[in-house]
């Protein structure tokens, strides 16, 4: 015969589980409402998917779904992870997660509760265009005169006059892999190259260095999120090699200065249009294939 106290404990045990499930339905439900404001906001596929990766990772979280947090970031997510915005706070509400802004190399921060570990998070998506290093900078830009790329100027006119020269005699087309120039050869060219693609994939834009710098990648490919690490110099300079052979390079008129100085010359390709218009093209771009 059942007992009145263990009938109270198993109407307790029901009620648990119960609220339980109430709440796994609530998480789940607040997450599908998440993915579906951001597939029907205006933002290009590529910004919507650095959001649908920051929610998935926030929903899993939540959820304690840790074995697949663990699949992409290893052991050390075992515990379950924080989820930071750009003010250091930690993210409560799915709701409040957003693109990051585009002077911010860190799209997301994420700190493991196991090993306190923090990770700055740049989020490329492969599921549209393909993911861009550096976007249509000219020469003029801050970061080549005054920042820590100037030292690399050199080498990047070297490239650019080799990039220029071919593309007036029509050897290349307006996008060309950077590998295939001959200038790569040259091991201080490849070498200054490296630095300007580790500058401009973790550190800062044409303005200067960011506020909130990078030093992982998450890569969102079709439904997959990867993780690499790149906390060290080794790591960023492991991962800049790893991307070199995917890098397309090409001069463009967006993002061109209303008035063409001298110091932008080096990197001006007069596109000479069937109407007898001249397009100057001088700002620089830099995408993954």
């Amino acid at each position: 015969m059942i007992t009145p106290e263990e009938k109270t404990n198993d109407f307790l045990t029901e009620l648990e589980e119960a609220n339980k499930k109430l709440e796994e339905e609530k998480i789940k439900n607040e997450y599908l409402s998440a993915q579906i404001n951001v597939h029907t906001n205006s933002h290009n596929i590529g910004e919507k998917d650095e959001v649908l990766t920051i929610i998935r990772l926030f929903y899993y979280n939540k959820s304690k779904q840790y074995d697949k947090l663990i699949e992409i970031f290893g052991d050390e997510a075992c515990e379950g992870l924080s989820i930071i915005d750009e003010t250091e706070n930690v993210i409560t509400d799915i709701n409040k997660i957003n693109k990051a802004k585009g002077c911010l190399k860190a799209d997301v921060i994420i700190k493991m509760k196991k090993t306190n570990e923090t990770y700055r998070l740049s989020i490329k998506s492969k599921n549209g265009a393909n993911p861009a290093i550096l976007n249509h900078t000219p020469r003029s830009a801050k970061i080549f005169n005054t920042g820590c790329l100037n030292k690399c100027m050199k080498s990047i006119d070297i490239l650019m006059q080799e990039y220029i020269d071919k593309r007036t005699q029509k050897m290349i087309g307006e996008d060309i892999q950077l590998n295939t120039l001959e200038s790569m050869k040259d091991s201080t060219i490849l070498a200054d190259v490296k630095e300007l693609l580790s500058y401009f994939v973790f550190d800062g834009t044409g303005k200067g260095d960011s506020s909130c710098k990078a030093n992982s990648i998450l890569y969102y490919e079709k439904n997959n999120i990867s993780f690499i690490k790149c906390c060290e110099v080794e790591e960023k300079i492991k991962y800049i090699e790893s991307i070199l052979n995917s890098c397309i390079i090409s001069l463009r008129d967006k993002g061109m200065p209303k008035t063409i100085t001298d110091n932008c010359n080096p990197w001006v390709f007069k596109d000479c249009q069937e109407n007898d218009n001249i397009k100057y093209k001088g700002s620089l771009h830099i995408r993954m294939k």
